[in-house]
């Protein structure tokens, strides 16, 4: 496995992950290995031994040293595409439990939270903005689709001065809000889950990246980069575009790494945030290469954008935020920025979640395209489901086709050229 990334993030700077049992040190045996310790593996971990099998978690790093310690924060309702999309390939017997699936994240996250007692910082309220009248249009169709299905959470936000109420910036038009949806501190959150699969007789091993992996019918193998030696029955791939040459090539091709930039500004005081984001909900902007924004429970802005499909660690990051930031909140340029960093998010090209099996005895997720904070304890559900037995979500999910990013030299540029597509798009509001 591999991490790459600019500085730590601001929630790493907050809190330090416990070590849990550290690096494996020798050869072990167990019901269901598996690999990375983000918000998919750990809840995945969490919940198979709360069903009373023998699980071991496998981190390259501390916990959260990927995109689950490293994102806004944004817990975003829905799935990453439209359900309308989505529902093509899955059976009509099964579309109701499919868009429930899609709507299930930010309840699970509040009941994970209340169950075992985890400070997270969580504020709910979310609010999508319109740049223009396209992403006005856009917000209206996702309300209907939302609402045709029994969805109440949706309030119209129909002009700038009802914005206001919202949101003060004069970069958008109107919105949509979303009393469903939210923002947490995700590394809070991360290890609160964590410690209740510890609790519930997981092991986690920090600090024991995987080396190579060999999985058929009857068993799984897996070794670290210090030779000792895994034995599982059952192996859960959890480290979406961490996970590099240790991942199986099919797996590599059908996801794109995207890095995406974050920062946070210095404490607001009472009055700016009263003039920046007195709802308090976290903020996202209808642009393909979006913004995304929040005040935390420290009252910083945490501030996210800069998507960039190079695959590799952008210079300049703090600067190109900081004339994003501009755009949007003009009076808050004098606030000094105390953390800029990047992580990695794996998008696959239709944006639709990717599921699946490397063997009988090896399943995965990857790619949940900017929705993982939410997605992520679902996704574990269905993989906790399909490794027990019960796949009725995981079957129909492993339908949906994945056509590979090309691969090669030309893997790169092809994929930037594609991004700067839509951002011309974007800003030609096409």
């Amino acid at each position: 496995m591999s991490i790459s990334h600019i500085s730590k993030s601001i929630y790493q700077l907050d809190i330090t992950p416990p070590d849990f049992l550290g690096p494996l040190t020798k050869d072990i045996k167990c019901d269901i290995a598996i690999i990375g310790g983000g918000l998919t593996g750990v809840s995945t971990a969490l919940s198979l031994s709360e069903k009373g099998y023998n699980v071991c978690l496998f981190e390259a790093g501390s916990i959260g040293d990927g995109g689950s310690g490293r994102n806004g924060g944004q817990i975003c309702q829905g799935w990453s595409t439209s359900f309308e999309k989505l529902s093509k390939y899955i059976d009509p017997e099964f579309h109701q439990d499919i868009w429930l699936t899609g709507i299930e994240g930010p309840p699970l996250i509040k009941d994970r939270i209340e169950k075992y007692k985890i400070d997270c910082d969580v504020q709910w309220g979310y609010v999508h903005t319109a740049i223009h009248k396209g992403h006005m249009r856009e917000l209206d169709d996702y309300q209907r689709s939302f609402e045709q299905r029994g969805y109440s959470e949706l309030t119209t936000i129909p002009d700038k001065s009802s914005l206001f109420n919202y949101i003060c910036s004069d970069a958008y038009i109107g919105g949509l809000y979303d009393g469903g949806s939210g923002h947490l501190h995700p590394l809070k959150y991360l290890i609160g889950l964590a410690k209740a699969a510890t609790k519930a007789g997981a092991n986690i091993y920090t600090n024991s990246p995987i080396s190579h992996i060999t999985t058929n019918k009857h068993k799984n193998k897996l070794i670290t980069e210090k030779g000792f030696i895994i034995t599982a029955e059952q192996l859960v791939i959890c480290g979406n575009v961490y996970l590099g040459s240790v991942s199986p090539k099919k797996l590599r091709r059908r996801i794109a790494p995207v890095t995406s930039s974050v920062m946070a500004t210095e404490p607001l005081s009472k009055s700016e945030m009263e003039d920046t984001i007195p709802s308090k909900a976290a903020i996202a902007d209808g642009n393909t290469a979006l913004n995304y924004f929040r005040i935390d429970k420290q009252n910083r802005l945490i501030f996210g954008g800069r998507a960039s499909y190079l695959n590799t660690d952008p210079p300049n990051v703090e600067a190109d935020l900081k004339n994003r930031l501009k755009a949007v909140f003009p009076n808050l340029m004098h606030k000094k920025i105390i953390q800029a960093w990047s992580g990695r998010i794996g998008v696959t090209v239709n944006r639709i979640p990717d599921f699946g099996r490397v063997s009988d005895t090896a399943i995965y997720v990857q790619g949940y395209s900017g929705h993982g904070v939410a997605f992520s304890g679902v996704a574990a559900n269905i993989l906790s489901e399909a490794a027990t037995g019960y796949s009725k979500r995981f079957n129909q999910l492993i339908k949906v086709p994945h056509i590979p990013f090309p691969g090669g030299p030309l893997r790169t540029p092809i994929l930037a050229l594609g991004m700067n597509w839509h951002k011309m798009k974007d800003y030609f509001q096409i």
